[in-house]
């Protein structure tokens, strides 16, 4: 029996049980209480079915390990780890809102600013854990949960990859990862990268501005195929307020090949905040600003090249002839005073 809110245990003689969030395959949720610091936490809590097996345990302590191991604003704060009663638990700051699946079941798609704003976010949560040689490996709406205050946050580090841990010739028989976010490589039994995370990413970002995902089936193999093979409707054709500059920025994040889309989260929120959004900018040189993860600005390019206006230049020159004649003139009427003040006291006398 998983559920363990009937009796409202205390785990390690310090958490207590309140309530389920949510219930997984692997593990689950609960809201509980931490009475050594007096605050409320996420309880993260393996199943019995699983706590005797050690792959599962491994795989729990990894998530435990990636997740620690980054701090923050857009990525859920690890708290605690430990091992109770036969079972692995984690515990992680708790966030008040709802996942973003739940908000796009709401609305979709998304306002635009609304949507951009989450994509950001989650690029830049996405982005840090790629600086510190963290794959997340399932990037998916279910996995990012918004505050009540907009503040999103990436969690469930469940099967990260640390970066150094990763082969190139490696591959696997079991594809990890939710089938609607699944990346190409992830689908073919490839191993993992940075790119990986953008491509999930890039169907997230489809999913709030198209309000549809990129590719729909009745099973995960065919799912995988599409992924791997099919071209997504282009999301400006189910939403036509949608610039041609975002469109192409998703197409690219959807790219098949990894070395085609944004190399991590940091260059896909550079190459976000460089195209135009609004759908009358023109489209010119979108795929040269996309390719180099920056944009061109036209307007100040073309403002470098039109010619400065000067001023008017003041003219100094001078009449010097007329300024001789008139300082002469001066003279002249100077040295006649003396003579009519002589004729002046003659008339009087």
């Amino acid at each position: 029996m998983d559920d363990l809110t009937s009796s409202f245990p205390i785990i390690n003689n310090r958490y207590q049980i309140h309530s389920t969030i949510a219930s997984g395959g692997m593990a689950v949720i609960y809201l509980a209480q931490d009475l050594l610091l007096e605050r409320s936490v996420a309880m993260k809590i393996l199943r019995r079915d699983f706590s005797d097996n050690q792959e599962f345990q491994n795989r729990f302590r990894a998530e435990a390990r990636a997740s620690a191991r980054l701090s923050h604003p857009n990525i859920v704060t690890t708290y605690d780890f430990g091992y109770d009663a036969d079972r692995l638990y984690i515990v992680f700051e708790l966030v008040q809102g709802k996942d973003l699946k739940s908000i796009l079941a709401e609305q979709a798609p998304l306002p635009m600013a609304q949507a951009l704003d989450y994509l950001r976010q989650a690029g830049r949560g996405l982005g840090y854990a790629h600086e510190n040689g963290i794959v997340h490996c399932d990037v998916k709406t279910q996995n990012m949960l918004v505050s009540d205050l907009g503040i999103l946050k990436i969690t469930d580090f469940g099967i990260a990859r640390a970066m150094d841990s990763i082969s190139r010739d490696e591959r696997s028989d079991v594809v990890w990862g939710s089938p609607y976010y699944l990346s190409p490589e992830q689908a073919r039994g490839l191993p993992p990268s940075p790119a990986t995370d953008v491509y999930s990413l890039g169907v997230i970002a489809y999913e709030m501005f198209a309000g549809k995902l990129p590719f729909d089936a009745e099973d995960s193999i065919e799912l995988a195929r599409k992924h791997r093979e099919d071209s997504p409707i282009p999301p400006k054709e189910l939403n036509p307020e949608i610039s041609e500059d975002l469109n192409a920025f998703i197409l690219k994040a959807l790219s098949k090949k990894p070395e085609e889309r944004f190399s991590d989260g940091n260059i896909f929120v550079k190459a976000l905040n460089s195209i135009g959004i609004t759908r009358n900018r023109p489209a010119e040189s979108i795929k040269e600003r996309l390719h180099e993860g920056k944009a061109v600005n036209k307007n100040q390019k073309a403002a470098a090249a039109l010619p400065v206006k000067q001023k008017p230049k003041v003219s100094r020159k001078y009449d010097w002839r007329t300024i001789l004649l008139s300082f002469l003139a001066l003279i002249v009427a100077g040295g006649l005073i003396p003579f009519w003040i002589y004729v002046l006291f003659s008339l009087n006398k």
